[in-house]
């Protein structure tokens, strides 16, 4: 029998008619959702026109995106409100619908932030799109700990949204280039490793510059205390986007260039 026969449908000729594949149907099956009505002395499955309409429900609670445990548990109390349980999934789709509004305004900024920023590394972009899904929460976060104009500077709230990604995408640039320098091992005075750090830190003195010299001496020493390990920052929620290695790289890096910019201040005054 492999067709239709006395209203038995063998696997093959039901998987067409309904236009399942018979390997979706073996997992129904093997799931507990549709078992065949009948089996030869071989073990072929045959279905019957009672199976069709139980597909049918499989099918229809599947596009409403019912989990197939969902479906199952359902089938299962076929006597079960179904009304009530539609407005339980409404409410459920508009908020993955939200989610996913949310995941598609992420991945696009993140597009827009590496157009013509060149390779990027993985783990990098993974952190960068991380601190673009919690940006609000950090933003509340860092509210209570330091001044709202600081705040302001970081997530360059103020600025226009094309400038503000240009410079987000340079910052990309210039900590997916450090961390490549690092890898190579370079030296601190490599001139492209003295490059990428002197514009990382025009770029962090041009947005946060003006808002530090205009802060008071305890809004800086509530700056300073960021900085110590009590204060308890979410790890979670600000993870670092270099290695500890990495970190220590950068550090003596900016102190690097602290020195150099210190003795050229100097010799400017002799002058």
């Amino acid at each position: 029998m492999v067709g239709e026969q006395g209203g038995l449908y063998s696997i093959g000729a039901f998987a067409k008619l309904t236009g399942v594949t018979e390997r979706t149907l073996r997992f129904y099956d093997r799931k507990g959702l549709l078992a065949p009505s009948s089996r030869n002395e071989h073990g072929h499955r045959y279905y019957t026109e009672k199976d069709l309409m139980r597909l049918q429900q499989i099918l229809t609670l599947k596009y409403l995106d019912f989990s197939l445990e969902d479906i199952n548990a359902y089938l299962q109390r076929p006597e079960e409100e179904l009304q009530h349980t539609l407005a339980m999934q409404f409410e459920l789709l508009e908020q993955k619908k939200r989610q996913l509004e949310q995941v598609l305004v992420t991945i696009g900024r993140m597009r827009r932030i590496l157009e013509g920023a060149g390779k990027v590394d993985n783990d990098l972009l993974l952190l960068l799109i991380h601190n673009l899904q919690h940006e609000e929460r950090q933003k509340r976060w860092l509210s209570g700990q330091m001044p709202p104009s600081m705040v302001e500077a970081i997530f360059m709230e103020k600025l226009p949204e094309e400038q503000r990604l240009e410079l987000e995408r340079r910052m990309t640039v210039l900590l997916a280039r450090l961390k490549e320098h690092y890898r190579e091992g370079r030296h601190l005075n490599d001139e492209e490793v003295l490059a990428c750090g002197w514009e990382l830190s025009a770029l962090l003195e041009q947005l946060i510059g003006p808002v530090m010299s205009g802060l008071s001496e305890q809004e800086l020493a509530q700056m300073e205390a960021l900085g110590d390990p009590a204060t308890g920052v979410d790890p979670v929620l600000f993870p670092n986007l270099f290695a500890k290695e990495e970190e220590a790289f950068l550090q003596q890096l900016f102190e690097h260039l602290g020195t150099y910019r210190t003795m050229m201040e100097g010799k400017s005054h002799e002058q």
